[in-house]
């Protein structure tokens, strides 16, 4: 219904995104096009398999501290959620301006885009981690009641690992604008070595001297390597060597305006 009511809408405004008469050729799908939808798009795709591996060993980890911990990790993981969007939507946005300068031949706006989106989100990011701090324990205590054995674990949490969002929304920002010219392999390496051997290598390696602390710094850390790797990988240069493998389509033959008769 969603679809249906928005092609009615776009088509009785004559929006420029209608289709009409030769230009519903557009729709059939180019065999360049899927060749590049999925050799792009499938390391994005490993993406998210990588950060799900990485939260389920995760969980397994936080399992073995007891159940007061794995009730004080779950209810950090909602409100984690609410905190991580502006970097997600930022990093998105950043995708779209970054390729539409890059299509518009204006590589000169990049640095701009990305050090302006840098600074909103996070300014954006840490007036929520304030807030969340701020109001963490009624937060909590939604989820775990007042009285639970679970709710100074999740509070200790929120303060070793929340800010690490932070850098979390600077360093998809960063993704966002190399992404823009194709460069898809490099930002997966990057965050597969910041979730797997350094998130859960640390994870279970400084349990012995840190506990179950241990776990929450973990946070902080693969993001740390994240977004190091991610500045390393920018300031070398070489994303703006990757390219989509795509010749830009030609416009439709549109017919000449019709000569005044003398």
């Amino acid at each position: 219904m969603s679809l249906l009511a928005l092609l009615a809408f776009i088509y009785r405004r004559d929006l420029p995104l209608r289709l009409r008469g030769r230009e519903l050729a557009y729709l059939r799908p180019a065999a360049d096009c899927l060749r590049v939808i999925l050799r792009k798009g499938l390391p994005m795709g490993l993406q998210m398999i990588v950060i799900a591996v990485s939260s389920l060993a995760m969980i397994g980890l936080v399992n073995a501290e007891g159940v007061h911990t794995a009730a004080a990790y779950g209810v950090t993981m909602q409100l984690w959620a609410y905190v991580q969007m502006p970097a997600m939507a930022f990093g998105a946005a950043v995708s779209a301006m970054a390729a539409q300068n890059i299509g518009a031949g204006r590589w000169d706006r990049l640095g701009r885009i990305t050090v302006v989106a840098m600074v909103q989100v996070s300014l954006i990011t840490a007036a929520l981690i304030a807030l969340f701090i701020l109001l963490e324990r009624p937060a909590l205590a939604l989820f775990l009641g007042e009285d639970s054995p679970a709710l100074p674990i999740a509070i200790r949490i929120q303060w070793i690992a929340t800010w690490s969002f932070l850098l979390f929304g600077i360093t998809l920002v960063i993704f966002g604008t190399v992404r823009a010219t194709g460069a898809v392999l490099v930002p997966l390496l990057i965050l597969a070595i910041g979730l797997l051997p350094v998130r859960l290598g640390f994870a279970a390696g400084a349990q012995g001297w840190l506990g179950a602390d241990a776990l929450w710094w973990s946070f902080p850390v693969g993001t740390v390597a994240n977004l190091a790797l991610a500045i390393l990988y920018y300031r070398s240069g070489a994303w703006k060597q990757a390219r989509l493998g795509l010749s830009p389509a030609a416009p439709p033959p549109t017919p000449r305006p019709a000569q005044p008769t003398p």
